[in-house]
């Protein structure tokens, strides 16, 4: 299964409502840990300060009372990301752990699988951006890249591994863009389930075109464009104040169709519900190719909703 994020983020606006949202106290009372002292509340969200003296935001799916994240940030005006963080997703799985360092992330961050909530991947951010190895897994925790990144951008060698741990395929980077390619082993297994190794990504239909990043920036204009046609702000959203991204994932299928829409985070029911809604009017697919053959791939949807 090809696993990989499609970068379609879409940015919507909305008026934040004036009124204090202080009457959430009450409904999140019930999450204060020991010696914590609540400051304020919305209803998404409230900020606490520890009993160590940290100050700590903790965001919630409202409906259903799931924390989603939890923010050490600097002071009490809780702007700037600084220490520790953790992040799940909404089925109570463990999504991402690592620490801020003025609002960038900074340092090792480790990031668990959706559902069984085993280690996929880990490495380094510096201010920000991925930075040095980067080490992803299975299911069953066995190592299947390696990737290095300067800048943000792959850089340097990508090695691929079958699931006896034996080499399959080493490619070479220079900023961000593939420059060789060594296949050592034949195993389709390996070649058919690394995103890196396909050798035609799915794209939108209209979108053909052999050139690969000419495909790419069409499917994502595309995307975007028609989901900016169907995606509006729900109303209750806008007027409790409510932000955030929601990721989709979704499956493109060996004949192009697309299977699997799974919420990852929702944010609030009512816009997890709009963002389900627009899945409906997805472009058709073509699917990824791999030694000439179709193959399944996984995707990961972020929207993004802002308030302004």
């Amino acid at each position: 299964m090809n696993k990989f994020k499609l970068l379609a983020i879409l940015f919507l606006s909305a008026i934040f409502p004036a009124h204090a949202q202080q009457r959430y106290k009450d409904y999140y009372w019930d999450q204060l840990g020991e010696g914590e002292k609540m400051l304020s509340a919305d209803y998404q969200s409230i900020s606490i300060r520890t009993a160590e003296g940290d100050y700590v935001q903790k965001i919630f799916y409202p409906e259903k009372k799931i924390l989603t994240h939890y923010l050490t940030c600097k002071d009490s005006r809780f702007y700037v990301k600084e220490g520790p963080c953790q992040e799940w997703y909404d089925n109570g799985k463990l999504w991402k752990e690592g620490a801020y360092k003025n609002n960038q992330a900074h340092g090792v961050w480790t990031f668990y699988d959706y559902d069984n909530g085993s280690k996929s991947e880990y490495g380094a951010f510096e201010k920000g951006i991925r930075s040095g190895r980067w080490t992803f897994l299975d299911s069953l925790g066995r190592t299947t890249m390696e990737q290095f990144f300067k800048d943000g951008k792959l850089h340097g060698e990508c090695k691929i591994y079958n699931t006896q741990g034996q080499l399959a395929m080493v490619q070479q980077f220079k900023e961000g863009k593939k420059v060789s390619e060594q296949r050592l082993l034949d195993d389709p297994d390996v070649y058919g389930s690394v995103k890196e190794a396909l050798e035609i990504h799915p794209h939108l239909k209209g979108c053909e075109n052999d050139n690969a990043e000419q495909r790419e920036v069409c499917t994502q204009r595309k995307f975007s464009e028609s989901l900016y046609q169907e995606i509006r702000y729900p109303e209750d959203a806008r007027e409790e104040g409510v932000t955030g991204q929601v990721f989709i994932r979704f499956s493109v299928e060996k004949d192009g169709s697309v299977s699997g829409i799974t919420t990852l985070r929702g944010v609030c029911a009512s816009i997890e519900k709009e963002c389900l809604r627009v899945m409906k009017f997805m472009p058709a697919w073509m699917p990824g190719i791999n030694n000439g053959k179709p193959v399944r791939v996984l995707y990961t949807l972020p929207i993004r909703f802002t308030l302004e």
